[in-house]
C-alpha cells in the first residue's frame, strides 16, 4: 500500500521540484541580470541581438534543430526496426509528436507516449524499453564528455575549495567509466527477473546508438557555438565547448520541465561561464534563443502533427 501511494505522488514530487527549480533560477537571473540594469535598455539590447542575426543564419540554426531531430528519428528507427519496422518519415513524425508531449512533463518523460503512438498495440511496452536505450545512449555521451570537461576545466572555478576539487576530479572519470560499463553490460537476468531479457538489445545496435548520439551532441555544440559567435560572445571555441559540455551534464541531472527549462538553462550557463564571460544578458539571450529553436518550435510542430493524426483517426 505504501509503495502504491509513493508511486501515485512521485509525479507530483517531480513536478514540484521542477517548478521550485524554475522559481529559484528565475530569482537568480532577476538578481544577476535585471535588478542592476535598466529593463528598457535590456529589451533594446535583446531586440538588437535578434535583428542582427541574418535570415540565412536563422535558417542554419533551424536546420541544425531539424538535423538533431532527424538523427533522433534515425536512432528510434534503428532500435525498433527488428520488431516494429517503420519509415524514417513516420519515425520523424513520432519524434516531433514526442516533443509536444515532452514539453509540459518533468524530464521530458511524456516523450515516451508520443514516440510509441505509431507502434502496434502489442509493441508499445517494448517500444518504451527501446526508447529508454536511445535516451541512455544520449545520456552516456553527455556523461562521458561532460565529466571529461569537468576534469579538465574545474581549476577555473575558484568557488570550489581544494578538497572538493580533488574529489570531483577523482570521481568524474570513474562516473564516466561506470556509465559505459552499465550500458554494455549484457549478461542474462535470472530467476524472476528473466522476463527482462527480452528488453536487451545487441551490442551492434548499442554502438549505432552511440554513434548517432555523438553526431546529435556535436550538432547541439555547433548550434550553440554558431549562435554565440552571432551574438558576438568573445570566447575561445575550446572554452565555450567545455562550458557547454558541463551545462549539458548538469541539465541531464536536474529535474526540469521543457516549458520552464529556458530559465534553468540560462542560470546554469551563467554560473558555468562566470569565470570566462561577464555579460549575463547575452548569456540569457543565447540560452533563450536555443530553447525557442530546439524546444518551443518542435513542440508547436509536434502539436500540429498530433492534431492532424487525431483528425485522420
Amino acid at each position: 500500500m505504501l509503495k502504491n501511494t509513493i508511486n501515485k505522488i512521485r509525479p507530483y514530487i517531480k513536478n514540484s521540484i521542477g517548478v521550485l527549480l524554475f522559481l529559484v533560477c528565475s530569482i537568480a537571473i532577476y538578481n544577476k541580470v535585471l535588478i542592476n540594469q535598466d529593463w528598457k535598455n535590456i529589451k533594446e539590447i535583446f531586440k538588437g541581438q535578434l535583428v542582427s542575426i541574418s535570415f540565412l543564419n536563422w535558417l542554419i540554426l533551424c536546420l541544425l534543430m531539424f538535423a538533431n531531430l532527424f538523427v533522433e528519428s534515425i536512432k528510434w528507427n534503428v532500435v525498433i526496426k527488428h520488431n516494429n519496422p517503420q519509415s524514417i518519415y513516420k519515425s520523424l513524425q513520432s519524434v516531433f509528436i514526442g516533443q509536444a508531449f515532452a514539453f509540459f512533463t518533468p524530464n521530458r518523460i511524456g516523450e515516451y507516449a508520443g514516440r510509441t503512438m505509431f507502434l502496434n498495440a502489442g509493441n508499445k511496452l517494448m517500444g518504451i524499453a527501446q526508447m529508454a536505450w536511445t535516451s541512455y545512449a544520449q545520456l552516456l555521451i553527455t556523461i562521458v564528455l561532460g565529466t571529461m570537461a569537468l576534469y579538465f576545466n574545474l581549476s577555473a572555478y575558484a568557488v570550489l575549495n581544494k578538497s572538493w576539487l580533488f574529489w570531483v576530479q577523482l570521481l568524474s572519470p570513474f562516473v564516466g567509466l561506470l556509465a559505459i560499463f552499465f550500458f554494455f553490460y549484457n549478461n542474462a537476468w535470472k530467476g524472476w527477473l528473466s522476463p527482462l531479457n527480452i528488453l536487451q538489445i545487441k551490442n551492434s545496435v548499442k554502438f549505432q546508438l552511440l554513434g548517432w548520439s555523438l553526431i546529435k551532441y556535436v550538432c547541439f555544440l555547433v548550434q550553440y557555438i554558431l549562435l554565440a559567435k552571432l551574438l558576438k560572445m568573445d570566447l575561445p571555441i575550446y572554452t565555450l565547448s567545455m562550458s557547454l559540455s558541463i551545462m549539458f551534464l548538469c541539465l541531464s541531472i536536474l529535474p526540469t520541465i521543457s516549458a520552464t527549462e529556458w530559465v534553468v538553462r540560462g542560470q546554469v550557463l551563467i554560473m558555468i561561464l562566470t569565470p570566462f564571460y561577464s555579460n549575463n544578458i547575452t548569456v540569457v539571450s543565447l540560452s533563450s534563443i536555443i530553447w525557442g529553436i530546439n524546444f518551443l518550435i518542435p513542440a508547436i510542430l509536434g502539436t500540429m502533427l498530433l492534431l492532424g493524426y487525431r483528425m485522420k483517426n
